[in-house]
């Protein structure tokens, strides 16, 4: 009977195991629908719709903190994001990751619209001022962000709009 009762709840545990989530997706399966499938299906305005939809995104997950923002890159699996300088009217981030490193070898010049956007929105939403992000390839594996913003150019809502 006891063994009976071991071999049941070996069985629910394995059940709840496999209905569970995957704790990560196969940087194969990420690669292939960022890297190749979203280009093809973009064209040219691939860096300027995957802008555009990464401030989108930031929306939807809107995060308080640069520190919140450097934890959802990771969690995403977008990279490393670290700051390297900051002033008062503009910073500059750098990303890395693997997942880079293999952008550059399938693509001769990927993009990180998608990521630019994401960061543009987040800063914007925190700073409370209109901002932009243009990123630069520092070496083959780091890209740089360089967020800009205007404390006279104020977002709406922030004076009561």
């Amino acid at each position: 009977m006891e063994q009976h009762e071991d071999i049941q709840h070996n069985e629910e545990a394995t059940a709840e195991k496999e209905n569970k989530p995957a704790a990560g997706v196969p940087a194969f399966a990420y690669e292939l629908l960022k890297n190749i499938l979203l280009p093809d299906l973009l064209g040219k305005e691939e860096r300027n719709i995957l802008y555009w939809a990464g401030r989108k995104l930031a929306r939807k997950f809107p995060l308080g903190s640069t520190e919140e923002m450097v934890h959802f890159f990771a969690e995403a699996g977008w990279g490393n994001l670290i700051i390297v300088e900051m002033n008062k009217n503009e910073m500059v981030l750098e990303l890395s990751s693997n997942l880079i490193d293999k952008r550059f070898d399938l693509q001769d010049n990927p993009t990180f619209g998608l990521e630019a956007g994401f960061i543009a929105e987040q800063v914007q939403n925190q700073r409370k001022c209109i901002t932009e992000t243009y990123e630069t390839v520092k070496r083959k594996n780091k890209i740089h962000f360089t967020v800009q913003w205007d404390r006279k150019d104020e977002t709406a809502g922030e004076e009561g709009a």
